[in-house]
């Protein structure tokens, strides 16, 4: 008996809560916040719509290309959240987001997740793509040294490996020990990209987190190119061969810079210039390509160092592999 009236009393307190507006307020908030509206089945009903012109536009990448990403990263896909996404999902989420500058809401509403699931995804998919395909950037040896040559050649410097320049990718304020490092001369911060590329636009190497306020000489001192050159000079740069950059570099045995135009420059060394710099303009357009085809890096709203390192070598893999 006793039982039985313990368990009215609790029946009629819950009813008695219930009938509580605040109560009652509480769960229609709860709900409301729970459902959340989305763009359900983008990836199922909309994109397989798309031509493989607009598959291209809109990932960069072509389908055969993208089966490609999804089938090495499927033995090694983590889904450290365990939130049950395709593998699918997740990449062409992560292409969206590097390739557009639409908002981390906007891309999450549009591939039915949340913003937090859509950090993590590209992360993790920025990671594995520097792990296990950064065979895509790999320096010009045999053939492809020879194509590299052919292509400088052609463009009045010959004997030529390829051409190196720095790049600023604009950032926010990062969270590290001394975050106005980072502040470059322009007075933004951001990270400096070294890049090294072939003729035919390629990266062939590149070094990317170094401060923006740091000078192109300095980080091209910290480069792995720079290290392995300094044990055995003909070791990536054949005999008789050498890199070319603008003036910010330092004259090396193996790296060929513009004379330093004082204004009492000879004819030979104006044409000397003329010539160096034509030819050095692959890595310029290198680096337009690399920011037109993946805006994000336009501005990286990150603020670990490790975490916008990742992004930017991954958009450089990508980029070559858009090239293939």
């Amino acid at each position: 008996m006793a039982d039985h009236v313990a368990f009215a009393y609790l029946i009629a307190d819950e009813l008695e809560a219930i009938e509580n507006p605040l109560f009652l307020q509480y769960i229609e908030h709860d709900e409301q916040r729970r459902m959340v509206p989305k763009i359900d089945n983008f990836v199922e009903y909309v994109v397989p719509l798309y031509s493989l012109s607009e598959f291209r536009s809109h990932f960069r990448l072509s389908r055969e290309q993208v089966e490609d990403v999804i089938t090495t990263l499927g033995p090694v896909y983590m889904n450290l959240q365990q939130t049950k996404l395709p593998l699918t999902n997740s990449v062409l989420a992560c292409l969206w987001t590097l390739v557009n500058q639409e908002s981390y809401r906007g891309v999450a509403d549009r591939f039915n997740m949340s913003k937090s699931t859509l950090a993590k995804h590209l992360h993790e998919f920025c990671y594995n793509i520097n792990t296990y395909m950064a065979h895509h950037i790999s320096w010009p040896r045999g053939q492809r040294l020879e194509m590299s040559k052919l292509g400088f050649d052609t463009a009045g410097f010959p004997n030529t490996v390829c051409a190196v320049d720095g790049c600023h990718i604009p950032i926010m304020r990062p969270h590290c020990d001394n975050p106005l490092a980072y502040m470059n001369r322009k007075q933004f911060y951001s990270v400096n990209l070294t890049g090294f590329c072939d003729s035919q636009r390629r990266f062939c190497h590149i070094s990317v987190g170094h401060p923006g306020s740091w000078h192109d000489a300095r980080a091209i001192r910290f480069t792995e190119v720079c290290r392995v050159l300094e044990e055995d000079p003909h070791s990536l740069v054949p005999q008789g061969m050498h890199k070319i950059g603008d003036s910010a570099y330092p004259l090396l045995p193996q790296l060929m810079r513009p004379y330093r135009d004082n204004g009492h420059l000879s004819a030979r060394q104006r044409y000397f210039n003329r010539k160096l710099n034509a030819a050095r303009m692959v890595i310029e357009h290198a680096f337009g390509i690399l920011k037109s085809k993946f805006r994000r890096l336009h501005y990286l709203q990150m603020r670990s160092i490790s975490n916008i390192s990742s992004a930017v070598s991954a958009c450089c893999i990508l980029h070559n592999l858009c090239l293939e």
